[in-house]
């Protein structure tokens, strides 16, 4: 059988234009099966079962077997595809709930080593961990309310630890401090 009666072969049993099947002989070396089962496996074929039948019964077998090879070869890869997809996707989620952990853990860790100081007339009224003072902030809208209302009658915060934006907070509480003073000052 030379190429031309191949392809047209190909052609006619799989419903595919003259240029697919002579694609899928040339990717195969000619082999009409492996062509068939190749146009299968790409999703390109079109169901001729029937014509096949009434035409030569072998034909409908050899495209049956080769429709069943190719479905459980699709269904094998389609299957480790997913499996390969789902194992990327969990490693990727697993990686990045990682370090959203650690990332959680570093700011609850700094946090509880650094000090909210409340003071009045130069004494110690208040020292907490800065982290309860963020959540309060955060859940209770009243406690931000609660620190300015302090600055007017006298407080001053800064905040004790180690770290450069540390030095950067207590700059800033002390000219809202200042501020408070200077508007007391006007209104007095």
């Amino acid at each position: 059988m030379d190429n031309l009666e191949k392809v047209e072969l190909v052609r006619e049993k799989c419903g595919v234009s003259y240029e697919a099947a002579k694609d899928a002989l040339e990717a195969n070396d000619y082999d009409v099966l492996e062509a068939i089962v190749y146009l299968e496996r790409a999703g390109k074929t079109t169901q001729k079962r029937a014509a096949a039948v009434d035409e030569a019964p072998e034909a409908a077998e050899v495209i049956e077997l080769v429709s069943v090879a190719a479905a459980d070869t699709a269904d094998e890869g389609s299957k480790q595809q997913a499996s390969e997809r789902t194992e990327h996707t969990s490693s990727k989620a697993n990686d990045a709930w990682k370090s959203f952990c650690a990332t959680c853990k570093k700011i609850v860790s700094a946090g509880m080593e650094m000090t909210f100081v409340a003071e009045r007339d130069d004494e110690r009224v208040l020292a907490i961990p800065v982290l309860v003072v963020v959540l309060g902030l955060l859940f209770w809208g009243a406690s931000l309310w609660l620190l300015i209302i302090g600055l007017f009658f006298g407080f001053r915060y800064h905040i004790e630890g180690e770290g450069t934006a540390v030095s950067g907070i207590n700059d800033a509480m002390d000219k809202a401090a200042d501020g408070a003073d200077s508007v007391k000052e006007n209104f007095a």
